[in-house]
Formats: C-alpha cells, structure tokens, sequence
C-alpha cells in the first residue's frame, strides 16, 4: 500500500454516534485509520433524531429486547434519561480513544434528522464512519467464552478513480493489509472507465482482491443486495455526488446491517490531480 504524502493537509475523520446502544464497537473500527499518521483530528458527532425523539413520546411505543426477547413499554422520561447516558458514555469513549491514539478530537451534540446531520458532517470531514439505524434496539451482549473472533469481511464500492483510490487505501488499512479480505463492487459506465478502475485496483491492491465485481446497475437496491450477497462486515463507500443524496444514504442506514465507512477524495490530493 502506497505512503502517504507527506504535503497531505490534516485529515478530518468523523464517527456518528447514537444509532446504535453502544458506540465502542464503532471506535474500536476507527484505531486503524486513526494510526495512518500524525496529522488526524477526530470528530465525534453523537445525533439525536428527530423521529426517534416523537415516536417515544407516543403513548403505545414497546421496545423489544433481543436478548430475552422481553417486551417494555418506552416512556419519553426512560427515554430521555437513556439518550442522555448514551451521550455521556459517547463522549467519554471519543476522549479516551484520541488520548490513546494521540489525536486531537472534537465532540458535538446534533439534533434533527439523521439523514440531513450525515450528509453535513460527510461533507465535512474526509472519512465518515457510522452504524445503520436501529431504533429502540437493546444491543445483544456475549459472554467472552462465546465471542468467536473472526476477520472482517470488507465490501468497497467504487464509482470512478477520482473517488476510489482514497476508498481503497482505507480498506486495506481496515484489512491490516490483507487483500483476499476485500471484495470490491464496480460501478462503471463505460469500458474505458471499467478499464480505469481496474488498473487502480492493481496498483492499490497488487497481492488481489478477494472478489472483483462489475455492477451494470446504478440503483441503490442493485448496491445492496450485492453487499448482502458479499456477507459484509464492513462497507466502505468511495462517496461520489449521487452516494450523497438523501435518498441513497437513507436506504444505506435502513437496509445495510454493518458498519459503513464514507471515503471522500481528500482536498489537496484533487487539486493535485487537477494540476
């Protein structure tokens, strides 16, 4: 994998919290990126939707405990008093990580629709890293003597070299390296750009891919259902243009079950590029 550019400006690694009970998995995910070098600032974003919000504030609202599959009624005090822990917790568990990893971090609160926070800290920040929604989800908890510690299987999918080759270098950076861990999803539309693609992945990747994937569709369900046929632990997304847009993010946090890593080409590198 190539070094990275010394001239490169600080990178802007974001991670959204609150989608989820726990954030630590998610950080956990970050230690590889976060190690990349020196110049890294991280950004806590905990959010608190807005739809959540009114949906427990509804008098018949049950949660469903996956555990004991026991059933509760959600009252908008429990409620309150759960998002506020899940912040706190949040907060303490972004410190703790950049004080160990030796980056400068920032934490933030943000209210409103899930969809519309994403895409402004995606725009923000050069790698976002976030969980699908599940509302009103108590999180499954193992004991250690059943956790059975398996690689992670990384999905990337790319739509053009300009965005691809930052996506590339944060899977194998997720991947410690290992190719045959990655599975890569093509979105081209034309042979010379299918060609393009193809002859990035050998330079990124020279060991191989596990699996290299041509998807003639441009739809979001055709997109999905590959991930889901790839059996994805992780996603990561080379976010061009239309991967920003409301309703592609939507169906991301409604119908993909692992975590998903947006990758935005970095500013510096895309007016390299263009010179």
């Amino acid at each position: 994998m190539p070094a990275k550019n010394p001239d490169t400006a600080t990178q802007q690694i974001a991670v959204i919290l609150g989608t989820s009970g726990s954030g630590q998995p998610l950080l956990n995910i970050l230690r590889r990126l976060l190690g990349r070098d020196t110049a890294t600032e991280l950004h806590g974003v905990f959010i608190e939707d807005d739809e959540l919000q009114r949906i427990a504030a509804l008098p018949f609202v049950k949660e469903l405990c996956r555990l004991t599959l026991s059933v509760r009624e959600i009252h908008e005090t429990r409620f309150d008093r759960t998002i506020a822990m899940r912040m706190r917790t949040a907060r303490s568990e972004v410190e703790g990580l950049a004080r160990r990893m030796g980056v400068s971090h920032t934490f933030r609160t943000a209210q409103g629709s899930t969809v519309s926070l994403l895409q402004e800290t995606i725009h923000s920040a050069n790698i976002t890293v976030f969980e699908p929604l599940r509302r009103f989800a108590t999180p499954v908890v193992r004991q250690a003597g059943h956790i059975r510690r398996a690689a992670r299987r990384i999905v990337v999918v790319i739509d053009d070299v300009v965005t691809g080759d930052e996506a590339l270098i944060t899977a194998a950076l997720l991947a410690e390296g290992q190719a045959h861990r990655i599975s890569i999803l093509l979105r081209a539309e034309s042979t010379i750009e299918l060609d393009e693609m193809d002859q990035m992945v050998h330079e990124l990747l020279p060991a191989g891919p596990k699996r290299l994937l041509l998807l003639p569709d441009q739809g979001v369900q055709q997109l999905i259902a590959a991930v889901h046929a790839e059996r994805a632990d992780m996603l990561v997304i080379a976010a061009s243009e239309e991967m920003l847009k409301p309703e592609f993010l939507g169906s991301l946090l409604k119908q993909i079950e692992c975590p998903i890593c947006l990758v935005r080409q970095l500013e510096c590198s895309r007016e390299a590029s263009a010179s």
